[in-house]
């Protein structure tokens, strides 16, 4: 595990600025192998750095127990440990903390120190500023201020800069009527200048179309706004000139904000190859045996491209979060289901849930949690729903849509039943250590003859209001005004 501990040069090796801040708060109160009043140290940086604090007091049997938790690890943690003992952490993690809680107590001196976590959520570095403190009763007590170390700006460059492909990030710059009415480059990487026939430039700030050849083409600018406005993904290619050379690029496209990063790779060179063995083709036999193997390759690359196109259809029909469908799709297959039921003269039935309560989850464990509720939450979905028949989709935040065809009022009535017990019996994980407790709201209906999917779903929602207004954890179905209160 990467540990590191330094007493001198604090400063220059720290990341955040407020260690620097807080060495000289405790400067300020040192007492020697006391380290400083515990007492008015607290009063001093509790306001200011609390979120960012951890305490620990010694047990008197080689191990801490946490006595504050600042708000601001448990929302990268994921939880809160106070009350814990150290001990319980990781086996290495734990050793290491220990051992140096023990050094900044022995010296009375600060302590600055790097390790590797092995169990939170999201940070894999963490610095501490570890700061040995005495009480008026004599107890010890190791004030931590502790932030993670993230290099993901850095990654990021490293990536760019180091990418065989172009990369660039585009910026859509709307007028007052919503239209697109240019694109700004806002992330370039130095291949990506070369492929534009600038590679002693920097593409940022400058606008697309007139900086990026290939946008010239009317087909390919209309597919970028498409890819823009429809937050839909795409592979195009394309050819253009640089000077006297043709460059031939596949671009990947893919929408990101109001905007799209475009991956464009240079196939020149495949092109070219292709194009000479086919022209020679006719007349050099001993050119069939080269020529039969670009056409395997050429053959993969379609099959890698068909693949990468099913994916890019996944990924643009479903919730990236939980992999349920999202509302476009949802209402989509709903209405195409709807299609079929009509036809056979069959009923269709429909769920609209929302978690209760959920701002509280995130306020007191972390949005990771709540994430992980989020995903907890579309398994138990996914689990009662029919195989192959209903329709799973998230719509949003907490909100989930649950859509039943060939069923009536009692079937969506006995599943929503079903779903409230299932969360009445058991706590939705959230981390190894984590499990919570949560319920439901439910607005039921089935659909009625000739009816819109647009008012099916206004009816359902409706009904799901009038549950939480209710009191929450409830069914209320929309036909009858009737709310159906978990036991």
């Amino acid at each position: 595990m990467y540990q590191e501990v330094h007493t001198q040069n604090i400063p220059a090796r720290a990341h955040a600025p407020e260690i620097a801040e807080l060495l000289g708060r405790f400067a300020r109160y040192a007492q020697g192998t006391a380290g400083v009043p515990h007492e008015a140290f607290l009063d001093e940086v509790m306001p200011s750095f609390g979120q960012d604090l951890l305490i620990v007091r010694p047990t008197g049997d080689g191990d801490y127990a946490y006595v504050h938790y600042g708000r601001e690890i448990m929302r990268y943690v994921g939880g809160n440990r106070l009350g814990e003992l150290v001990s319980e952490m990781s086996p290495q993690v734990a050793r290491f903390s220990i051992s140096t809680f023990d050094q900044a107590l022995a010296d009375g001196k600060p302590a600055y120190t790097v390790h590797r976590s092995l169990k939170t959520v999201r940070v894999c570095l963490w610095e501490r500023l570890l700061m040995p403190t005495t009480a008026a009763d004599g107890q010890r007590y190791v004030v931590a201020f502790s932030r993670p170390l993230q290099f993901r700006e850095e990654l990021l460059t490293t990536v760019l800069d180091t990418s065989p492909s172009g990369i660039v990030a585009l910026r859509a710059l709307r007028d007052d009527d919503g239209n697109i009415k240019r694109t700004l480059i806002i992330t370039a990487n130095r291949r990506a200048s070369a492929l534009a026939g600038r590679p002693d430039e920097t593409l940022l700030d400058c606008d697309a179309r007139e900086t990026l050849p290939f946008l010239a083409d009317q087909t390919i600018w209309r597919r970028c706004l498409y890819a823009i406005e429809l937050r839909r993904a795409d592979m195009v290619e394309t050819s253009y000139m640089i000077g006297d050379r043709t460059v031939w690029l596949q671009i990947a496209l893919a929408p990101l904000g109001d905007g799209l990063v475009m991956t464009m790779t240079d196939v020149t060179d495949l092109m070219v190859a292709n194009q000479t063995l086919q022209s020679r083709a006719a007349t050099l036999a001993l050119e069939i045996g080269r020529e039969r193997a670009t056409r395997r390759a050429l053959s993969q690359e379609i099959g890698q491209r068909e693949e990468r196109e099913q994916e890019l259809r996944r990924l643009a029909e479903t919730d990236p979060l939980t992999a349920l469908l999202n509302r476009r799709s949802f209402i989509e297959k709903a209405n195409a289901a709807i299609a079929d039921c009509d036809a056979t003269g069959e009923d269709t039935a429909l769920i609209i849930v929302d978690l209760d309560h959920f701002k509280s989850v995130n306020d007191s464990h972390g949005h990771a949690a709540g994430d992980a509720v989020i995903r907890a939450f579309a398994d138990l979905l996914l689990g009662i729903a029919r195989p192959g028949c209903d329709l799973v989709g998230r719509f949003g935040g907490e909100e989930f849509a649950v859509f039943m065809p060939k069923a009536d009022t009692t079937a969506v009535l006995r599943m929503a039943r079903r779903i409230q017990d299932q969360l009445a019996r058991r706590k939705l994980p959230v981390s190894e250590t984590l499990a919570l407790q949560v319920s439901a709201s439910f607005g039921v209906t089935s659909r009625r003859d000739g009816e819109s999917f647009t008012a099916f779903i206004e009816r359902a929602d409706r009904a799901l209001y009038r549950a939480k207004n209710e009191g929450r954890n409830r069914i209320c179905l929309a036909e009858a005004d009737t709310i159906v209160v978990a036991a």
